[in-house]
């Protein structure tokens, strides 16, 4: 294409002309992150033109060489300030420093000499024929392509990665790049005659200024918007008006990811097909075009979900923006401090009542005492409620100090703690079988106090015939002698409730009573009994996050059922259905 030298002067002044438009453009819109860069591409790209320009017009060698120069000056500071914007709106200003700004200005400056002096026509020679382009010149080029096609890749980059709701800009910011490529790859090959790069910068610099007021490319700073939106441990949704996911951040993916593992462009009604709950607290948080929130429980996680409705600039209704915040340690520590309130309280009616009674009693014995004339009797039944007061106390101390929660759980053998826990038991001709050694995560000192309060309440409350005088409370209302009764400690297989493992430990004795809540506390049979012992268990249980249940065993006694219980990485589960199955894998302990 060939065009006169007035047309040629003429597109050269335009651009020079519209490039100070742009640059009062953004000017006026310097205080926007990124604005000062571009002006400064612009302002670049404007003196490209300008010296282009003059060098239509002027002849004489020393103004020649001065303009060339101010052309390579425009022409290097160009590919600095456009490499420089395209670090900062990518989000990688941090290497935007002082000593990096410096390396890149060598280019310009020693371009810019070179081109005025043009040593032994190393950059040009003049011909006959026209220019022709020397070494330097190729070298230069080579440097100007390097960081064009280094800003190509980044904003390519970033248009792959960044959220569809800065798309719009991206692809401005990528359209202006291309064009500089075109119009520097047309003069280069030989297309046109005329250097049409300062015209592509040109071009480039109002598509990036069309960013900015169209899309509010620097005001809004997307990929700050990124970072936060991506680092923020929240899982963010953005959802259209027609219930369609069209964003989410890295943890919002997550989330959803075991329901659909490409959430984005599905609607949540396919998405939570198979969770009607979901679906219906979905419905219910966007019933109405107003902010909502609520908390939801997951499988045993909680979220707090807030919903905001999202408007356009004609505050127009566009779809929801829904945050989800994992509160599930929120929750559990709730649930502790309830607890805690809950042992107070306890702790509260021991103190006011509990301990009250006998110590009431020891007074009115006391008074007796000092007034009979032999005291003896009166100081038994002293001592008795002395004994008494101290067995609650100690009850309400193991409450106090097993019920907190369990923070450093170690493998321990279910089968060595319930062999230790019934030699300090004081359990008669009573028998222990042990049906599986499974090893599990736990407080093994906690599990140990659990067995012997288990082991202490076999014997007590599921024999007729006590093992030693301080087996007088037992309940009688049946006929088992301690001699006959066997308790068996097993574990819990994953088949056998609903998928949960743990252990149990079940006799053969009388029972529980029917319609009794046995682990409420001061719960007992026996005006003597503190009421504490399975209070204790249950707490301990609660204590490393386990369910505790009581049921009857298939002997008819009584069977306590520990689940969720967390075996060791190298169990296998050993459980033994009961003893009578295995008894080749049982062992038998028999106190005498």
């Amino acid at each position: 294409m060939v065009l006169s030298v007035d047309s040629i002067w003429f597109v050269y002044v335009v651009s020079t002309l519209f490039g100070l438009l742009l640059a009062a453009l953004l000017w006026k819109h310097r205080h926007r992150t990124g604005a000062i860069p571009l002006l400064g591409n612009v302002l670049s790209g404007t003196l490209w033109s300008a010296s282009l320009a003059g060098l239509e017009l002027v002849d004489r060698p020393s103004l020649v060489s001065l303009l060339n120069g101010a052309v390579f000056l425009g022409v290097g500071l160009a590919t600095l300030t456009l490499l420089v914007f395209t670090l900062t709106y990518t989000g990688r200003e941090r290497y935007v420093t002082r000593r990096t700004l410096a390396a890149l200005s060598i280019q310009p400056a020693l371009i810019t000499v070179l081109a005025a002096v043009n040593p032994a026509g190393l950059f040009f020679e003049t011909t006959e024929t026209g220019v022709e382009t020397g070494v330097l010149f190729w070298i230069h080029l080579g440097y100007s392509y390097l960081m064009l096609a280094l800003v190509t890749a980044m904003i390519v980059g970033f248009l792959f990665r960044t959220r569809s709701l800065y798309r719009g800009q991206s692809a401005a910011l990528l359209v202006g790049t291309l064009v500089a490529w075109v119009a520097n790859g047309v003069f280069v090959v030989g297309y046109v005659d005329f250097d049409t790069s300062p015209i592509g910068f040109v071009v480039t610099s109002v598509l990036y200024t069309v960013a900015i007021l169209r899309y509010r490319l620097t005001d809004i700073v997307p990929v700050a918007r990124d970072r936060v939106v991506d680092t923020v441990s929240d899982a963010i949704f953005v959802i259209d008006e027609r219930d369609r996911v069209i964003d989410a951040n890295p943890v919002g993916r997550s989330l959803l990811s075991a329901y659909d593992a490409s959430p984005i462009g599905k609607s949540i009604g396919s998405l939570f097909a198979d969770a009607p709950k979901l679906l219906e607290s979905y419905h219910d948080l966007t019933a109405t075009v107003e902010s909502d929130g609520r908390e939801l429980g997951v499988d045993g996680t909680y979220y707090d979900v807030s919903v905001t409705p999202i408007d356009d600039d004609r505050d127009r209704y566009i779809g929801w923006l829904v945050i989800v915040r994992d509160i599930t340690e929120r929750k559990r520590n709730e649930v502790r401090l309830r607890r805690q309130n809950e042992r107070l309280e306890r702790f509260a009616d021991v103190v006011s009542h509990d301990l009250r009674n006998p110590l009431n009693v020891a007074d009115g014995y006391l008074d007796l005492a000092r007034e009979g004339d032999d005291p003896e009797p009166y100081l038994d039944e002293v001592d008795e409620s002395l004994d008494r007061m101290e067995a609650i106390i100690e009850d309400v101390l193991a409450l106090a100090r097993h019920g907190a929660d369990v923070t450093d759980p170690e493998p321990v053998s279910i089968a060595d703690l319930a062999e230790t826990a019934w030699e300090t038991v004081d359990t008669g001709g009573a028998t222990l079988r042990v049906a599986s050694d499974a090893t599990v995560l736990a407080d093994g000192d906690r599990v140990t106090r659990l067995f012997e309060n288990l082991f202490r309440n076999a014997v007590e409350h599921g024999t007729t015939t006590p093992a030693s005088n301080a087996q007088q409370d037992a309940v009688e209302h049946g006929s088992t002698s301690p001699d006959s009764l066997t308790v068996e400690v097993g574990a819990i297989d994953a088949t056998e409730d609903d998928g949960e493992t743990g252990f149990y430990v079940a006799d053969d004795g009388r029972g529980l009573p029917d319609g009794a809540d046995v682990f409420e506390d001061g719960y007992t049979t026996n005006a003597d009994g503190t009421g504490f012992g399975l209070s204790i268990v249950r707490g301990i249980a609660a204590a490393h996050g386990w369910t505790a249940t009581a049921t009857e065993s298939e002997a008819g006694g009584a069977r306590f059922e520990f689940t969720g219980v967390e075996a060791t990485p190298d169990a296998d589960n050993e459980a033994a259905p009961s003893a009578s199955d295995r008894p080749e894998s049982a062992t038998d302990t028999t106190s005498s």
